[in-house]
């Protein structure tokens, strides 16, 4: 019983980052250590639910408990490896090299870093002037909007070299450590006897075992890939933007931002791994909005420049027509990507399925239990093609019984199928809407990228 409480004030204790919340949801504690409690309230010894937390914290916190999690504090290096994640994200190349400056010129303190230590590969001269290269050769292009298309299109690349440089240090920084303290991997009870015997923390999910800095290094990679994708949406608006200074003012003080908290993460890691825990933290809630809408934006753009290159892409699909909902029609959020079909049936009418079968949307609840793949739309009422300059609109009608205005959604689609129009609305019998009532529903395709 007494093991079992320690390793809840350890994880108490251990609850000012996410990692440390993770480890313990996978972790599993020795054998035949179960709580004394009552048979009618048993339950395994290692679920740790809220019934438990205030029996846990009850009395005195022991010295072995706060050494064992400072060792582990310690053994992980944490605030040394999350807290430039925010800046790398932010702008990676300018990040590697700000990160090797600070190797090679930084504070006497930071040698006692994991990341940038005297042993790390960051120290070292050449490293730092290629990525200072890199670093102006990526941001010139952004200062103007002719060329900033280029280097967003790099920025994907850049980001994910970023991520295998990390990886690559961390890999080697671990077997280092590992192969000098000649312990052997083993599964210890809990991360408490890992950390007091200097061993490597091993964390196992039923039949799947992996070291914590395995955990951390996967962490590393889904918190510099989600900042870094808020921050290209957020780039690609202000590329939209009619104003020229407005790319030049974003690149400046995106760089800007990347040397200060670079600044900060020399003299303050732990700082600085607050400071991203925070930004993770509101990445995460605009993600999956921003996630939408970039899908939506590369969609409009790319596409018509793909078929004219490809003559192939330009082809209709037998899966459908891809579009994306102007307003949230069903339980698809707005900019949802979603295939247009023709129904196959003596129906005749028209449906709504997620674009991908490997998306989040692909199974939709129902109210009644159980789940559906699609919505069905208005088999009385076809679907209405209104041409635009950049994209096309599409007005559909829900399978609704009563004619109510609101019924009514627009879809946006791209011209990707403009060279092949006639074929496209033969196999999905799409009215095409004539010229004066396309004037008159000028409104509905004004502000074509809204």
């Amino acid at each position: 019983m007494s093991d079992l409480l320690t390793s809840k004030r350890f994880i108490w204790l251990a609850s000012m980052t996410f990692v440390f919340l993770a480890i313990d949801q996978f972790s599993v504690p020795a054998s035949g250590q179960t709580p004394e409690v009552p048979a009618s309230n048993s339950r395994s010894s290692s679920a740790v639910d809220e019934a438990d937390i205030p029996e846990a914290l009850q009395g005195d916190f022991k010295v072995q408990d706060i050494a064992a999690a400072t060792a582990w504090v310690d053994r992980l290096n944490l605030a040394d490896w999350l807290g430039p994640l925010a800046p790398l994200a932010l702008s990676p190349f300018f990040g590697v090299a700000c990160l090797s400056g600070l190797a090679l010129w930084g504070p006497d303190a930071i040698t006692d870093n994991a990341l940038l230590g005297a042993s790390g590969p960051l120290r070292s001269v050449p490293l730092f002037v290629v990525f200072a290269i890199l670093a102006l050769l990526t941001s010139v292009p952004r200062l103007s909007k002719v060329s900033k298309p280029f280097a967003q299109a790099m920025d994907r690349l850049e980001a994910y070299a970023v991520v295998v440089i990390l990886l690559a240090i961390k890999l080697t920084s671990s077997y280092a450590g590992d192969a000098s303290s000649g312990h052997e991997l083993v599964v210890l009870a809990s991360p408490l006897e890992a950390a007091i015997q200097n061993r490597p923390i091993v964390v196992e999910a039923g039949v799947i075992s992996f070291t914590a800095e395995t955990f951390l290094m996967i962490a590393m990679t889904v918190n510099l890939l989600v900042i870094n994708s808020v921050k290209f949406f957020f780039e690609f608006l202000v590329w939209l933007t009619p104003f020229p200074t407005v790319d030049a003012m974003f690149e400046i003080a995106n760089k800007a931002t990347c040397a200060v908290l670079m600044t900060i993460y020399a003299f303050s890691p732990m700082l600085a791994t607050a400071i991203n825990l925070l930004v993770l933290f509101l990445a995460l809630v605009v993600f999956r909005w921003t996630a939408r809408r970039v899908r939506f934006y590369r969609t409009m753009l790319l596409d018509p420049v793909l078929a004219r290159l490809w003559r192939g892409y330009g082809l209709p699909a037998r899966r459908g027509l891809i579009v994306f909902p102007q307003d949230a029609i069903g339980p698809f959020p707005a900019k949802s990507c979603l295939r247009l079909m023709r129904d196959s049936d003596e129906s005749g009418g028209w449906t709504l399925q997620p674009g991908s079968s490997w998306s989040t949307m692909t199974w939709l609840p129902t109210p009644s239990g159980g789940a559906k793949r699609s919505i069905r739309l208005s088999a009385s009422r076809p679907p209405k093609w209104i041409r635009g300059w950049l994209t096309h609109a599409i007005e559909v009608q829900l399978d609704s019984p009563d004619d109510d205005v609101q019924g009514c959604f627009v879809l946006k689609t791209s011209r990707r199928h403009d060279q092949h129009f006639a074929v496209l609305s033969e196999t999905l019998c799409i009215e095409v809407v004539d010229q004066a009532e396309q004037r008159r529903q000028a409104g509905t395709s004004k502000i074509e990228f809204a």
